[in-house]
């Protein structure tokens, strides 16, 4: 006696042959109503907030915070540029045309409202004049403190810039955009180079890789998968009829995650591919099986309905099971691993939906377009055979 998913299956094929072209409108619809969550789409850069918040040492990190401010830290780098070759050129970090440069860049940075501070070997010569090598002299022989602030061998010296930029991304971009800019109007003695990074700037470097990455990969594995389907399926129809429901099943994933508001985080920005690498078989098993049974000469309803039934019975087990494997993952202790089980559990319930849903919707589409192209051919040609035999001799 049939099980409930399977007489299920069976009423789902039935209902698709007969009510094919408004099925094919309700996947339209729903590819419409939630891929527009992919404007709301953005990817969370703040690695601290996929980290477990409930755990002692972020608590007590939380309360460090609130007491004495959240501030991110900007380091700039002054060295030596050793490829300029000019008498003119600094040789000594130390030298007093370095420590005017930094004087002028302390002042024009601690203009900026979000700078809390701004510390380097300028702090020790400010509210003077000009500073000359005997100056430099006598103030670290008074401050062996600046020294710290110096490499061993006097090749480059730090600037630490303390600011409350938030975890906002376009914030950060724009704090650095700025240092970008002050740095570029700070008179530089020849020689010596300057160059910006801490953890925000590592952090938005790292998801600007990040996001190319992630496009560029899935880029690839849709142009690899798609090449794949063509030689497997050894026709170009059957691999797009493959592809097209699981891009939608992508669509589907990313649009629903906008629409929850759940970010892409390190975790997860990457994704894409891997959903399609692991939804892929449930289309080619039920196009692969639907074109069989069409081989043998079965009629078109009876072959969806042994596709839908025989492989959707196999593949809703397989599906369930992989999504309780990465469901799982929920009951993690830190948020990112969290969201990339969730993540994939939902890819993969989109990529079964629409192997079951959407695939044998577009085979009979498919087929029927390619029946009533052969007859207009057909008809075209009959007529064309028919005006020259009535032509006269």
């Amino acid at each position: 006696m049939p099980t409930l998913l399977e007489r299920g299956l069976i009423a789902l094929a039935r209902f698709q042959k007969r009510y094919t072209r408004e099925l094919l409108i309700v996947v339209v619809l729903m590819t419409l109503v939630l891929g527009s969550g992919l404007k709301d789409l953005y990817i969370n850069s703040d690695i601290r907030s996929e980290m477990p918040r409930e755990h002692p040492i972020f608590k007590l990190n939380d309360r460090v915070a609130d007491k004495f401010g959240s501030q991110d830290m900007v380091v700039i780098a002054v060295q030596l540029d050793e490829s300029v070759d000019s008498r003119r050129s600094v040789r000594d970090i130390r030298d007093p045309r370095v420590i005017e440069s930094l004087l002028f860049l302390d002042e024009s940075l601690r203009e900026e409202s979000v700078v809390e501070s701004v510390t380097s070997p300028a702090s020790f010569f400010r509210g003077m004049d000009g500073v000359s090598g005997a100056d430099v002299e006598r103030v670290i022989e008074e401050s062996p403190a600046i020294n710290r602030f110096f490499s061993k061998d006097y090749k480059m010296t730090l600037m630490y810039i303390s600011a409350e930029i938030g975890s906002d991304d376009e914030k950060i971009q724009s704090f650095i955009d700025i240092v970008h800019e002050k740095i570029d109007y700070t008179p530089k003695p020849p020689g010596v180079k300057f160059g910006i990074t801490g953890s925000p700037v590592l952090r938005v470097s790292i998801f600007s890789l990040l996001k190319s990455d992630a496009r560029n990969t899935l880029l690839i594995a849709a142009s690899i998968i798609l090449l794949l389907l063509f030689v497997m399926e050894r026709s170009y129809t059957r691999g797009i009829l493959v592809f097209i429901p699981l891009s939608l099943g992508l669509i589907w994933t990313m649009g629903t995650l906008g629409w929850l508001g759940i970010p892409l985080s390190v975790a997860t920005v990457s994704l894409s591919s891997m959903i399609l690498g692991l939804g892929v078989e449930y289309g080619v098993f039920i196009v692969t099986r639907y074109k069989e049974e069409r081989d043998r000469g079965r009629r078109q309803g009876e072959s969806i309905e042994t596709a839908v039934h025989g492989i959707g019975t196999a593949i809703t087990g397989s599906g369930l099971t992989t999504m309780v494997g990465f469901g799982v993952l929920s009951f993690s202790f830190a948020p990112m691993i969290q969201h990339l089980g969730q993540t994939l559990a939902l890819g993969i319930f989109y990529s079964l939906l629409a192997a079951l849903f959407a695939s044998p919707v577009l085979m009979l589409l498919e087929e029927d377009w390619e029946h009533h192209r052969t007859e207009k051919l057909l008809e075209k040609l009959t007529s064309k055979r028919a005006r020259h035999v009535r032509r006269p001799r």
